[in-house]
């Protein structure tokens, strides 16, 4: 396995100058290390390593406020500070540092640059051919004595804590604060927001230690400010979050990715550095600014380094991808930002054990091959489905608008605020769905290795991609496209995500570009049917007329159990905004119980006992998904059962309905007053059935 080179660079004073110890480790296979390294020594001027960067600085601060000339007279004054300050501390006059300067170029993988020093920017030295930055996958490793919290390794971004103008002054950094959160969101991840007054010190500490589902990700724009010889970020009322109260998260360590967009947040000699100072409480990857970066810009970057890291991409290759894409902006926002941690470090690692995962199996369950921007759509939309088990109609529908052209129509033609409520809505669907839209599989779980993989694909997805298949075919192509994707996604009917999307006033077909027709104007009784998610393996060639239709559902042939279980799975998929799937149905079995279910399930073993008591716990609320009132009636029910006021043993139905009945301001009593029942007659009765 190939891993990144390190360039180990220690800095030692010596008199009127510093002594620059280097020492290149090429990254080499796993257990192929060489018998010996080569050391090399520069003696170096300090005034002129000071003098290159603080005109650096001062240029890209010119940049950001849109005070410097074009972009190109801005890259030559870069690159003409970044050849200086190269030769200079890679001069070829000096012992054997030529044959540095020759391993160095010879590297084609990642650098990991480690360090006792923070006035270089090495990720500007420019070696006469490019900047280092953009040549290398580059990050930073602060050498120290302070000992490091270990951390913990993550396979995907679950949940965000993102902070921002935490004093209401800085209005550029509320929008990032909204961009970054809606960005986030539309690809599943849960996002804490704390903003001007709610992000107190004691509040964002509080978050970071909570003892429940730890953060993955922490991002920060704001001020960053040096008080009483602590560096750390302002938080509301002026207090800084510094290193001394990061040590709070030593047991839990912190998010192991940081985005740190604040002043100087990076950058700095003799301060002490926020960026580090979250590596040594067990971040991973950390990315902070070296200057004030453009509102725009910083927002860009952002996207644009979550969007790769997300797909797998390692950290350092998200940041140079970054730096490449902004590389035209005259704002210079590419040349402000660094990178700490290992470049070759990404988030697909197992969690548990921090050993990279086997590759991911190849998409059987699709007839036809991918193309490239297809895959990248079906990398995001497997990753943000990974614990649901499966694929859905949302989750296919949350990685379209992930696509900058789908999602530029959508917002253009319902409004930022509208396309914010419209991410939130689908994180909260996916948030609350256990499983699929129809689909009649759960978790693959085949490979053993403890991660979860969405393998399984709803009934709609099926036929968006059988359907996306057979346009690629008659186009003579053997891939299926993004674009062929989301015109099949359309033509099917978009399963229940027409229904989210309608919510919030957006016609299906405005995932489409505009070609002049509305292709919302294709047969309705199309677009009813593939609204019900219907298996192929439930019927050849439904009956469309028979299945749809607003009437109830005639029950009359089923038993009271399996109407009590049909109900059920009813009230589920309303819930979550869904038509009834063979999954929810399954669900339903679990949560009420079924006993043939269990009977037929135990039949298989120790395994069948355990999938039941899993499946049939999948429903089980946690505490705080129950009202005050709710939780007086269960306390209620059991203070009678055990007095002995019911024959059972256990909490029952009795129990819990008279503890209902009685509180006379419940709204469920009040719903039998609605239905026409008496309450008190009724509790009188259900005290006789007792």
């Amino acid at each position: 396995m190939s891993e990144a080179a390190t360039l180990n660079v220690r800095v030692t004073a010596q008199g009127m100058t510093v002594r620059y110890e280097y020492d290149l480790r090429v990254g080499s296979t796993v257990g192929d290390s060489p018998p010996l390294e080569m050391e090399y020594t520069v003696e170096v001027d300090p005034g002129l390593v000071k003098g290159c960067r603080t005109r650096i600085d001062e240029a890209l601060t010119k940049a950001a406020a849109g005070e410097s000339g074009p972009e190109p007279g801005l890259v030559k004054e870069l690159a003409k500070w970044g050849k200086l300050l190269y030769e200079h501390l890679f001069p070829r006059v000096q012992g054997n540092v030529a044959e540095l300067v020759t391993r160095l170029r010879a590297s084609a993988g990642p650098i990991l640059v480690r360090t006792n020093e923070q006035e270089v920017p090495w990720e500007l030295l420019h070696d006469g051919g490019d900047f280092l930055g953009l040549k290398h996958d580059l990050g930073r490793r602060l050498m120290g004595k302070r000992p490091v919290v270990g951390g913990r390794s993550i396979s995907r971004v679950g949940r965000a804590l993102i902070v921002g103008d935490t004093l209401g002054d800085l209005a550029s950094a509320r929008e990032e604060v909204a961009k970054v959160a809606a960005w986030l969101r539309g690809r599943g991840i849960e996002c804490t927001v704390l903003l001007g007054q709610e992000a107190t010190l004691l509040d964002v500490v509080t978050e970071l230690a909570s003892e429940e589902t730890p953060y993955d990700l922490f991002h920060f724009c704001g001020h960053v400010a040096t008080g009483s010889g602590t560096t750390g970020l302002m938080m509301h009322g002026r207090q800084l979050l510094g290193e001394v109260v990061l040590q709070t998260l030593s047991s839990r360590g912190a998010p192991p990715v940081a985005f740190i967009n604040g002043c100087a947040s990076a950058g700095g000699g003799e301060v002490a550095n926020m960026c580090m100072s979250f590596m040594v409480l067990g971040a991973k990857t950390v990315v902070g600014t070296r200057t004030d970066v453009a509102d725009e810009g910083a927002w860009q970057f952002a996207a644009e380094f979550y969007g790769r890291l997300l797909a797998g991409e390692p950290a350092g290759a998200a940041v140079r991808a970054a730096r490449t894409a902004l590389r035209e902006r005259p704002d210079a926002a590419w040349a402000s930002f660094i990178l700490y941690g290992d470049p070759a470090a990404g988030i697909t690692k197992d969690a548990a054990t921090g050993h990279p995962q086997p590759p991911e199996p190849p998409d059987d369950d699709l007839t036809i091959a991918l193309a490239p921007d297809a895959q990248k759509l079906m990398r995001r939309v497997r990753a943000s489905a990974a614990d649901r088990g499966g694929v859905a109609s949302v989750d296919l529908l949350q990685g379209l608008l992930g696509e900058a052209d789908i999602r530029q129509r959508i917002e253009e033609s319902i409004g930022a605020d509208a396309m914010e409520a419209l991410d939130q809505v689908i994180h909260q669907v996916l948030s609350g769905s256990p499983g699929t839209d129809g689909g009649s599989g759960t978790d693959s779980g085949g490979s053993g290795t403890g991660t979860a993989r969405a393998s399984v694909l709803s009934d709609t997805v099926n036929r968006v991609f059988a359907d996306a298949a057979a346009r690629a075919a008659a186009d003579g192509r053997s891939t299926i496209t993004t674009a062929d994707i989301t015109a099949a996604f359309v033509a099917v009917g978009g399963g229940v995500s027409a229904r989210l999307l309608e919510l919030c006033g957006v016609p299906l077909a405005r995932l489409l570009p505009d070609t002049g027709t509305d292709a919302s104007d294709q047969d309705a009784s199309d677009r009813d049917a593939s609204d019900q998610d219907i298996t192929a393996s439930d019927t050849a060639a439904p009956d469309t007329a028979a299945l749809n239709g607003d009437e109830r559902l005639s029950m009359d042939d089923l038993s009271r159990s399996a109407v009590g279980i049909v109900r059920l799975a009813n009230l589920l998929a309303e819930t979550r905004g869904e038509v009834i799937g063979t999954y929810t149905l399954l669900l339903a079995f679990g949560a009420i119980g079924s006993e043939v279910l269990r009977r037929g399930m135990h039949e298989q073993g120790a395994a069948g006992e355990r999938a039941f008591q899993r499946l049939s716990g999948m429903l089980t609320p946690r505490r705080r998904d129950l009202s005050p009132r709710v939780h007086d009636v269960l306390d209620r029910a059991r203070l009678r059962t055990a007095a002995g006021r019911t024959s059972s043993g256990r909490v029952g139905e009795t129990a819990i309905l008279l503890a209902l009945l009685e509180d006379e301001e419940s709204s469920g009593r009040e719903l039998m007053r609605k239905l026409g029942v008496d309450p008190e007659l009724l509790i009188r009765a259900l005290g006789r059935a007792r």
